[in-house]
């Protein structure tokens, strides 16, 4: 029988709080259970949906944090490169040599085409953005965690003499080293910078690239070099001050990283603006299922009565017990109740 259309709109807001109540990999194998057992492809149903805040968040739960960076990489690469420059090289840092490849499997597998064509594509000029963007998904960045001072020195020398010790740029180099030397490499190549040359990388990157997009680009790599940590609590700050807030970096750092190293980013946080993430998006964030699953992320479940009152449907909010504060076993009669909420969508 052919299915109908969608008769009327999905309760998001409950399927949002529904999924918060579980760690990504419970996440993950729930999506899988609705699709086998009840024939709910609950991905299709949510892009199915009014672009909003809302469905992003949601979305996003449900995903592989590579397909998130996927689908995040698409959307803002065909809507405009260099308004969001700095999110496109964000991501592609965010992933080792291992996740590039099932990042970029996935591109593929949604949007038909190599993530690499879709860049030539874009950008159609030959700029070094576009160069050090293909670069980054070759994934040949040694991985190595040591780094060696003598090997430091030398590259060094490098950079210097295809920068400001010679007449032009030699671009080529600086992609070379930036995209294919460990971070930990790194790292040393720009303290022997400082200390042979006097003055910090940046100070080259910023006089000999002539594009704003490039200094800018470079520079990123060079912040998250030195501290991942501060690199993401100041996209986190930026995009809760922008106004509408930045909710795609807001819903892709947070929710991509919860699991792994967001617990550093929000110490770094209160470092540097003197005010907890908490705080912030207790201040900027609108009231509404968003607002109390990422007050529940960053918080590490910690949330008062107040803010765990559920917007809408009634349901009970999650509790404490997982790393992430989240319940390990899902309720049988959540589980029912969210079933139905999906059958109402066909005739």
């Amino acid at each position: 029988m052919k299915q109908c259309n969608v008769a009327h709109t999905l309760d998001i807001e409950f399927i949002l709080h529904f999924l918060s109540s579980f760690n990504s990999e419970q996440r993950l194998i729930l999506v899988r259970e609705l699709e086998f057992e009840h024939e709910y492809r609950l991905v299709d149903l949510l892009e199915a949906e009014k672009d909003t805040p809302l469905r992003a968040c949601t979305l996003a739960l449900i995903l592989e944090s590579e397909e998130l960076y996927a689908r995040n990489f698409h959307d803002l690469l065909q809507s405009s490169y260099t308004k969001h420059h700095h999110s496109l090289v964000e991501i592609l840092l965010t992933l080792n040599n291992a996740d590039l490849k099932k990042f970029k499997d996935h591109y593929e597998q949604i949007y038909g085409c190599t993530i690499e064509n879709d860049v030539k594509n874009v950008i159609t000029s030959t700029t070094i953005y576009r160069d050090l963007l293909l670069a980054m998904l070759e994934g040949q960045r040694s991985e190595q965690i040591s780094h060696s001072v003598t090997i430091a020195k030398m590259i060094a020398k490098r950079l210097y003499e295809a920068g400001e010790g010679t007449p032009g740029l030699d671009h080529e180099t600086f992609i070379k080293i930036f995209t294919l030397d460990s971070f930990s490499q790194l790292s040393a190549i720009f303290d022997v910078y400082e200390d042979k040359y006097g003055k910090s990388i940046s100070i080259p990157i910023n006089q000999e690239f002539q594009q704003q997009i490039e200094r800018d680009s470079f520079e990123d790599i060079v912040q998250y070099t030195r501290n991942p940590a501060a690199y993401f609590a100041n996209i986190l700050h930026k995009a809760l001050n922008e106004s509408p807030i930045d909710y795609t970096s807001l819903i892709r750092i947070i929710i991509g990283h919860a699991e792994k190293d967001l617990h550093e980013s929000a110490l770094e946080y209160w470092k540097l603006f003197d005010e907890s993430l908490e705080q912030t998006i207790k201040n900027k964030a609108e009231e509404g299922e968003i607002k109390r699953l990422l007050l529940t992320l960053v918080t590490n479940g910690r949330l008062s009565d107040k803010q765990t009152q559920h917007v809408g449907s009634g349901s009970t909010p999650p509790t404490g017990g997982s790393t992430m504060g989240m319940k390990r076993n899902r309720s049988q009669e959540a589980f029912d109740k969210l079933v139905n909420t999906l059958k109402g969508i066909r005739h």
